[in-house]
């Protein structure tokens, strides 16, 4: 009998957890879903009609502008928050003056918020007064107008990205290579091993299970960019926005912008939850390869 409501009692604390999970999670998926087979507006029921929302997909170049932007976006600033946390996890390995101050700066962004960071950013890049154009005009040389090109967006999107990123992946970093035993490091040092022989031989093998997860976990965020898109580029310069369109971005604007194509929408999220699952699963394949446990030996 107290075995039973005790399993009663733990049933009703889940109780809450378990219908938001089911509710805004496997329901909203499942509508999402049925939601891509349908055409529905903005108000009125949706009417449903087939595969041809997703037949309009191949023929959709706005869509295959957000698709290279996220890609894009992805390869760039995925390896730059490994490499930026990586060096600083690495930096708070050792003693120096002005630690406290450097672990301070590098935890930071993790407790600001990010429509301020964005808003800040934004500043600094802006065309006529912006900091950075004006560093640039003291040396002498032409302002860059940052959000009026590919490049420039790609550069600033990156920056944001990176800034706002690499918090969270230093601490996690920084924790599994405290877990690394100090013998190892000592054995090598007898063996005539350098600082950079250590690091390329010992921790980053050691380092790579959380390497692997700052890997799967940016690459997903990336994958789902739009605050910094949404903030950063107002959508009455289209120009702009299409240098930065991601595919979530678009879903925004086909979903609640306009006259708000909701089934067509539904369609273009799934294509994301595919593109995730994907890259997903083509990180977990690779693991086997890179990634070293410690029971592999």
């Amino acid at each position: 009998m107290s075995t039973r409501r005790g399993a009663l009692i733990g049933f009703l604390f889940l109780a809450p957890f378990l219908a938001g999970l089911l509710v805004f999670r496997f329901y909203g998926f499942g509508y999402n879903v049925w939601l891509s087979f349908t055409k529905a507006g903005a108000f009125g029921p949706a009417r449903f009609i087939g595969f041809d929302n997703f037949r309009e997909l191949f023929s959709d170049s706005q869509l295959g502008v957000a698709l290279v932007n996220t890609f894009k976006f992805a390869v760039i600033a995925v390896p730059a928050v490994v490499v930026v946390s990586l060096l600083c996890a690495t930096l708070m390995q050792h003693r120096f003056r002005g630690e406290s101050v450097f672990r301070a700066i590098v935890f930071l962004p993790a407790v600001c918020l990010p429509t301020a960071i964005i808003f800040v950013f934004g500043w600094l890049f802006q065309t006529q007064y912006g900091l950075v154009n004006t560093m640039i005009r003291s040396i002498g040389a032409s302002p860059v107008s940052w959000l009026g090109s590919p490049t420039g967006v790609t550069v600033v999107v990156t920056v944001i990205v990176l800034y706002l990123s690499f918090s969270v992946p230093t601490i996690i970093l920084y924790a599994g290579m405290q877990d690394i035993p100090a013998e190892v490091y000592e054995a090598a040092t007898l063996d005539g091993a350098g600082p950079v022989r250590r690091f390329f031989r010992i921790t980053l093998p050691l380092l790579s299970p959380s390497l692997f997860f700052v890997v799967l976990t940016t690459t997903i965020s990336v994958l789902k960019l739009f605050d910094v898109v949404y903030l950063l580029l107002p959508p009455e310069q289209s120009t702009s926005v299409n240098f930065g369109m991601t595919v979530l971005y678009y879903y925004y604007q086909l979903a609640f912008v306009g006259v708000g194509q909701r089934g067509y929408a539904a369609a273009v999220s799934l294509v994301l939850f595919v593109l995730i699952l994907a890259v997903s699963l083509a990180l977990f394949r690779l693991q086997r390869r890179f990634v070293h446990y410690g029971e592999d030996g």
